[in-house]
């Protein structure tokens, strides 16, 4: 029996995820390797100095101190890890921002994990001093006593641990900044292209960011130092004595004395410094952590000078799903790694240009459509998302007659109509519609309210004052606050506006756009030469069109909502640069062949006048008046008063004339009849 020979199924290709987060573990190795180095710092200027050298080398106590104190660096790579996100943040407005950090499960796991990291570092640093242990040893017949050095020490590290939680979470110490940069003055030769995201080297990195780093390094343990003493003695004192009390009772014998702290707390200058210099290390733990996280972390996504993507059985496919991709992480280092295929691998260009032979279609097309989505989702944040209307509606419309005759009331003449109460007429239909409401678990009580608050206010309105639009409560609360002091705090200004709109919120995505418009625009002047198929030549119009239709959609939006000058919105600008420069690129590259693929002639004046730069808008140049002298304004007056003395007069005169011309009109009135009268004799 001859069996039928079924071709196997293609394979689907491998996750890009995979590849990225097999670099991203590389590159979290080096920096905790890295972090290494901190913990044994500290294992040195927190341990003992008895024995200089065994205090500093790794194979000893110094090295068993550096692994639990690597502990205190790894509670804060956890909630980078977690919160890994891609630009900086955005909001339209500070309180929006607030909002969003109080109201997000990350602020939590944010605020743990440093307080966790704080418990660790203090509880390495008591067990390695015998000063701080949790009790004081008695002698023969006294008891022994609970230390109070230590748990001001805990204290004082988790009011830190706080604070630096709050400035991880202001900073957004969880988000990979990767910058975008301007156009060239020059164009540049192949292999030597200006790249969207120019990075320094790691060393100079680092360097960089160190700088606003001592700063917090040294003001915020600082500014703890000085409130801890005065929140400990008023207002956590008490919780921790009985905290560390319970726990003290498990392994030592401890007597009732011990049961309220007496006195004012023990902490002397000497101990206060201690504290302090302990802090100054967590804090520098802390921050340098960071700072390793986002250099390393933050580099391009290339492996030995190639893409990620080149060590798949499917190198295009799994680029692919990377550009799909939903996680904002994924996509953007897909679409980096897409830019810098366009720039420098012309092999690369050339599989992706001739791999055309896929179920889905040519894998360039989806390329390019996954692009133009990007793009796409701009012009939807800003005008919205279009009007869809379901063709099963439209079809059910029937198109009645028009009615000639009006139609015939059903209800009966002779009964009366009735009269509504005053309640009926303050609320009207909107509490009656309650019950017949597809949702009555749901109620409108808003519109519900705010129809009796106007119903209300009209009727206390005395009869024919005009009627005027009444606010809401909640509208003029709103407006009162606005215009008080921390009014900066609720109010949207135009720059924040802009920057939450076009680059995205609540984190910007200017560096997937950057790469989305250098990308398509370099990859389709390269097909020019490399695609041998001629398949990337069809997507020439749509691409053209996507740009022209962006790039005049982001102007108006900016010219609309315009700051009053570029300060604030420098990513706006550059991506509205990119798109005109892109733009006129491929006018200049496929002049000869736009009409041919179906680019019509309406598109193509709407491209051509979107490349040309805005005009400035002419300013009328005023003089600038000098204020008055105080003569002029003594002539002023005066010539003020004479004027009002001739217009006196003149409307004197006229007066008198008046009379005059009336008495002359009234003799000439007496004195025609007669005339006429004698003229009939």
């Amino acid at each position: 029996m001859s069996s039928i020979a079924t071709s196997p199924a293609p394979s689907r290709p491998r996750p890009y995820r995979r590849f990225l987060n097999s670099a991203l573990h590389t590159r979290f190795i080096h920096a905790v390797l890295i972090s290494l180095l901190i913990a044994l710092n500290n294992a040195f200027w927190l341990g003992s100095k008895k024995d200089l050298f065994w205090s500093w080398f790794p194979l000893g106590p110094a090295g068993i101190k550096a692994l639990l104190f690597s502990l205190c660096s790894l509670c804060i790579f956890f909630p980078q890890i977690a919160g890994l996100k891609i630009g900086r943040q955005t909001a339209a407005s500070p309180f929006g921002m607030f909002r969003r950090i109080v109201l997000s499960t990350t602020t939590f796991w944010t605020v743990f994990w440093y307080l966790l990291s704080a418990f660790v570092f203090t509880s390495v640093y008591t067990w390695s001093a015998p000063d701080l242990a949790w009790t004081i040893p008695g002698g023969h017949n006294a008891p022994d006593m609970l230390n109070e050095k230590p748990i001001f020490l805990r204290l004082y590290t988790l009011l830190l641990g706080c604070a630096y939680a709050g400035v991880h979470l202001y900073l957004g110490n969880s988000s990979l900044e990767i910058p975008v940069s301007s156009l060239p003055a020059s164009p540049n030769t192949e292999g030597k292209g200006h790249t969207t995201h120019p990075q320094k080297p790691i060393l100079a990195q680092v360097q960089q960011r160190l700088s606003s780093a001592i700063i917090r390094l040294f003001g915020i343990p600082t500014a703890v130092m000085m409130l801890a003493p005065f929140l400990n003695t008023f207002l956590f004192r008490q919780l921790f004595w009985q905290t560390h009390l319970a726990i003290a009772k498990l392994f030592n014998n401890l007597s009732r004395a011990n049961a309220r702290p007496i006195g004012l707390p023990p902490l002397g200058p000497l101990h206060l410094l201690r504290c302090l210099i302990a802090g100054f290390l967590l804090a520098a733990t802390w921050e340098v952590t960071t700072i390793l996280f986002l250099t390393f972390l933050g580099q391009e996504p290339t492996k030995a000078g190639f893409p990620l993507s080149s060590t798949s059985k499917d190198p295009n496919g799994t680029l692919l799903t990377g550009l799909r991709a939903k996680r904002d992480v994924v996509r953007t280092f897909a679409f980096w790694e897409l830019s810098i295929i366009a720039q420098k691998h012309k092999d690369r260009r050339k599989t992706i240009f001739e791999d055309i032979e896929r179920a889905t279609g040519p894998i360039w097309a989806q390329i390019s459509e996954a692009g133009l989505k990007i793009l796409r989702e701009i012009d939807s944040r800003i005008l919205g998302p279009p009007p869809q209307v379901s063709q099963s509606q439209g079809s059910s419309i029937v198109e009645s007659l028009p009615h000639i005759v009006p139609e015939i009331q059903t209800q009966s003449i002779f009964n009366a109509s009735h009269k509504k109460s005053l309640g009926e007429s303050l609320v009207g239909g909107s509490l009656r519609n309650l019950g017949s409401s597809s949702q009555p678990w749901r109620p409108p009580i808003e519109d519900t309210t705010k129809a009796v608050e106007t119903k209300l206010l009209e009727y206390a309105r005395p009869p024919g004052t005009p009627q005027v639009q009444s606010k809401s409560v909640v509208e003029q609360w709103v407006g009162a606050l606005q215009k008080s002091p921390i009014g900066w705090f609720f109010t949207s200004t135009k720059t924040a506006r802009i920057n939450a709109t076009v680059l995205g919120s609540p984190n910007s995505d200017a560096a997937v756009i950057v790469d989305v418009v250098d990308s398509l625009t370099k990859m389709l002047i390269a097909s020019l030469t490399e695609d041998t198929y001629g398949k990337a030549t069809p997507t020439v119009p749509e691409t053209v069109r996507q740009f022209t239709r962006t790039l005049t959609t982001i102007e108006n939006f900016v010219a609309k909502n315009g700051p009053g000058g570029s300060g604030g919105i420098e990513e706006v600008q550059i991506i509205i640069e990119r798109l005109r420069a892109g733009l006129k690129e491929l006018l200049s590259a496929f002049q000869l062949y736009l009409l041919d693929v179906g680019l019509g002639i309406a598109d193509l004046n709407q491209a051509k006048k979107a490349i040309e730069p805005p005009k400035p808008e002419p300013q009328s140049s005023k003089p600038i008046e000098e204020p008055p002298t105080r003569r002029q304004l003594f002539a002023k007056d005066t010539q003020r008063a004479q004027s009002r003395q001739e217009s006196r007069r003149v409307e004197s005169s006229q007066r008198s004339s008046g009379l005059q011309r009336k008495t002359s009109n009234g003799m000439n009135g007496r004195q025609q009849p007669r005339r006429e009268m004698e003229q009939v004799r």
